[in-house]
């Protein structure tokens, strides 16, 4: 019996230690990124180019209703972003195709930008090509950046558990 209330007592302990923990493991359902897995750490820093953050989108639409993303910062503060018809680049280099129909074949809108990015505002991106991100939301203010993520791995995919509806 006291076995099970030291048993008891220490998940509690533990539930309670993860609650508060500025370090968290997360799963992400998102195939605009490789990796399911990720360690989630408050901020501790600015965020700057090549982080992955965990962002609360500035628009909210059908795509982003209820949902916070994972997305890589690929230009930031100072940086120059343009487009050229449909294709971004950030300081010259290419960064990516925005495309006009989602993967359900429904129109999107590109954002259109040519110009330097201001202070405490970021362009992010996934790396998959269909991905719902700065392309169609523009910039993201530094207060909808809300924790760093770092990928730990792509397995196990458990997306059949927690899926709701196939895509």
């Amino acid at each position: 019996m006291r076995f099970f209330v030291i048993l008891a007592g220490l998940s509690v302990l533990l539930i309670l230690a993860y609650n508060v923990s500025p370090v968290k493991l997360s799963y992400s359902m998102d195939y605009s990124l490789p990796y399911k897995w990720w360690l989630e750490v408050e901020l501790f820093r600015k965020p700057e180019a090549g982080d992955y953050v965990l962002i609360k989108p500035p628009v909210e639409n059908q795509y982003t209703r209820g949902k916070f993303l994972i997305k890589k910062i690929v230009c930031g503060e100072g940086d120059y972003i343009k487009t050229e018809g449909l294709d971004f680049y950030c300081n010259g280099k290419y960064l990516g195709r925005a495309r006009t129909t989602d993967s359900k074949g429904r129109p999107v809108e590109p954002v259109e930008l040519n110009q330097y990015i201001g202070r405490g505002y970021y362009f992010v991106m996934g790396e998959h090509e269909r991905s719902y991100d700065s392309r169609y939301f523009g910039l993201v203010p530094a207060g909808n950046i809300l924790k760093f993520e770092y990928p730990l791995s792509s397995f196990p995919d458990l997306d059949f558990i927690f899926a709701r509806e196939k895509r």
